[in-house]
């Protein structure tokens, strides 16, 4: 899917400042931007690097850039600045297009130029090309680069730490601005002059920061000046990186662009959207420096979650074709198991969060995608299932330390000071959604993990074992219906408690108990079920997360933090959630009746949402009324992992 801006939009900076594109290089590093190359954010930049140790930092921001021709010096760039851009060169640019890389066209009189930006898989740059597309006129090309070296959540100011040193390289100059952090080569493909002017850009402004409540101000810091001559045939390609050019750069950019077109010729048959979809979903697919297969939960600021991963896993890896990867994700997660828990968070140098009860158990429920997809029950048996072995008994033992199960054969989990569910937003140290509990999703995802063992790996489970979860499964069904139902509601408890302390708020969790490939509920209530949550839930672009009748009900995703975080899982709308709605679907309708039901009602968030945010990506979370206004990540895995599987499936 092409994507292209004309001239009218671009000029339009309500409009066009909105819309970020992303390239990564497969090892969590990324390029990114509005269409205008002007940042709005703090996570904005040209190289975003991950380091095992530092975390992800943003080397270089952004190169400015100018081309004279007739003594003129016209100005490409666009900045913001307190209370002015400056410059403005998107009153330059023609157009933009994006289908694989992104490219600007600026028309500067008699003078096209063409800008293309390439980020080589499993490398440490990035590559930005200008060509002259046509005019006579002798032109120069003057770039600055204007680097941040910060951490991704920080800002920088000037400081007196820099080195402002720069040292010879062909065609180009090394910069070693701050000790701890690796150097930064800056080179092109032709011969160019490097003028060492080093000068600080002080309080460049981002207005998404702004507009979320962090500081948004910035100073910038230029080593010099590249200038190099543009000539009509001879594109000059500036090559930023931790280590000099292997060779010509000219190859580099070549190797990438084979390797985008071989991309696109795997999903070549794939009918759109989801063409589209997989070739943006991977996106997030990394391998590090260390060879460990992972999911990045969402750009820019996401990185390494569990329950992310699970979700994420059949959408991102299966249904792409990358079985391997998919294996080997599950078999890295499964060596993070403890005392039945896996991590929620991987944090840098190793360290782990066992803060969630669910993604264990979601675990077991990418287990059984992956047998779907690949047919393959014999390395699930040697490879996975002693893990899965682990986690049941784990819990059957109560040797998890988050949850126990109750005489009733429910699983219990969470404080109201430690939320476990994936609805754990936390102000003032206590969770804003309270589902300490029984759950309705962490208990279908245990009904549906005991099943899976009880039902496709009998011959795996000792006697007594096997015997101790058909018990566990017994006493489950006997409760389920009676104490998990609704009748007022036409729903399920959200949260059930023996206090009498329920929490009978239509949410989405309950899709759970229908959709998971083991289930114990009847069709008659699981109809009703996906009645109320037709009515109550659903809107264009995902499932509320709480019904707007419900008095705790946020309207609007904005504002500070804290109120984000309130409103976070109180009425904002998910994209995942369309995944396990249209798993529920498909238990109690046809699989026309489903396929028409979701097109019909999300179709446009793999429609124009694609051109509305982040360009061929889907959005973390959205308003919960009209117009739906896209928020949180602009590029979020599970978003685009489950519409995959959705539409795969249908």
């Amino acid at each position: 899917m092409k994507i292209i801006f004309g001239r009218e939009e671009l000029l339009n900076l309500e409009y066009s400042l909105k819309k970020e594109y992303l390239l990564t290089n497969g090892k969590g590093g990324y390029c990114s931007s509005t269409i205008l190359d002007c940042h709005t954010r703090k996570y904005h930049g040209l190289l975003v690097l991950p380091f095992r140790k530092q975390g992800l930092f943003n080397l270089l921001s952004k190169l400015e850039v100018s081309v004279v021709f007739d003594h003129k010096d016209h100005l490409l760039s666009t900045n913001k600045f307190p209370n002015i851009f400056h410059p403005i060169g998107h009153q330059y640019i023609d157009s933009f297009e994006i289908e694989g890389y992104p490219t600007t066209n600026y028309l500067i009189g008699g003078v096209k130029i063409k800008k293309s930006l390439l980020m080589p898989k499993g490398g440490d740059s990035i590559l930005i090309k200008y060509e002259l597309a046509f005019g006579s006129k002798a032109v120069t090309l003057k770039a600055s680069p204007f680097l941040a070296y910060r951490d991704i959540h920080s800002l920088t100011r000037e400081n007196i730490d820099l080195r402002p040193r720069t040292y010879l390289e062909k065609n180009g100059t090394k910069i070693d601005p701050y000790k701890g952090l690796p150097p930064l080569y800056i080179q092109t493909s032709v011969k160019s002059i490097f003028y060492p002017a080093p000068h600080w850009w002080k309080n460049l402004e981002y207005l998404k920061e702004r507009n979320r409540g962090y500081d948004y101000q910035e100073d910038l810091f230029t080593p010099g000046v590249f200038e190099v001559k543009l000539k009509e045939g001879k594109p000059v390609i500036f090559r930023a990186g931790i280590s000099p050019a292997p060779g010509k750069i000219e190859r580099e950019a070549e190797e990438e662009l084979k390797r985008i077109d071989q991309e696109a010729e795997r999903f070549a048959k794939e009918k759109e959207p989801l063409k589209t979809l997989k070739m943006s979903a991977g996106h997030y697919l990394i391998e590090d420096e260390k060879q460990e297969r992972d999911i990045i939960a969402g750009y820019h600021w996401f990185k390494h979650w569990g329950r992310d991963t699970m979700i994420s896993l059949t959408g991102i890896t299966l249904a792409r074709g990358e079985k391997e990867a998919a294996l080997a994700i599950l078999k890295r997660y499964a060596n993070f198991e403890k005392d039945g828990l896996m991590p929620n968070f991987l944090g840098n140098n190793g360290t782990k969060a066992y803060n969630s009860v669910d993604t264990s158990l979601l675990y077991l429920w990418a287990i059984q995608n992956y047998i779907l997809y690949t047919k393959d029950k014999k390395t699930v048996q040697e490879e996975l299932i002693p893990k899965a072995l682990r986690i049941i008994t784990s819990f059957l033992e109560g040797r998890v330390p988050i949850a126990k199960i109750g005489e009733d054969g429910f699983l219990y989990a969470g404080r109201r000071d430690l939320p476990v569910t994936w609805m754990d937003a936390i102000v003032g140290g206590l969770g804003v959604t309270p589902r300490d509990g029984a759950a309705i999703d962490i208990n279908s995802l245990w009904y549906n993990g005991l099943s899976l063992l009880a039902n496709d790996f009998k011959e795996d489970l000792d006697k007594r074992l096997l015997l101790q979860i058909e018990g566990a499964i017994k006493l489950f069904e006997e409760n389920f219906e009676r104490l998990f139902w609704n009748e007022e509601k036409q729903s399920l408890i959200d949260v059930y408690r023996p206090d009498g302390n329920i929490d009978s708020a239509i949410r989405p969790n309950q899709l759970f108990a229908i959709g998971l490939p083991y289930t114990c509920i009847s069709k008659d209530k699981a109809e009703r079920v996906i009645n109320t949550v037709k009515s109550h839930l659903a809107t264009p672009y995902g499932l509320r997360t709480l019904s707007p009748q419900n008095p705790a009900y946020f309207e609007n995703y904005a504002g500070s933090s804290e109120m984000r975080d309130r409103a976070y899982h109180q009425g904002t709308v998910w994209p995942w959630l369309i995944g396990i709605f249209a798993d529920a679907l498909l238990k109690v309708q046809g699989k026309k009746e489903t396929k028409e039901y979701i097109q019909e009602t999300f179709g446009e968030l793999w429609g124009r949402h694609l051109q509305r945010y982040g360009l061929l990506h889907i959005s973390e979370i959205f308003n919960p009324s009209p117009p739906y206004t896209a928020k949180g990540c602009m590029a979020q895995a599970w978003s685009i992992a489950e519409v995959i599987r959705t539409l795969d499936k249908l």
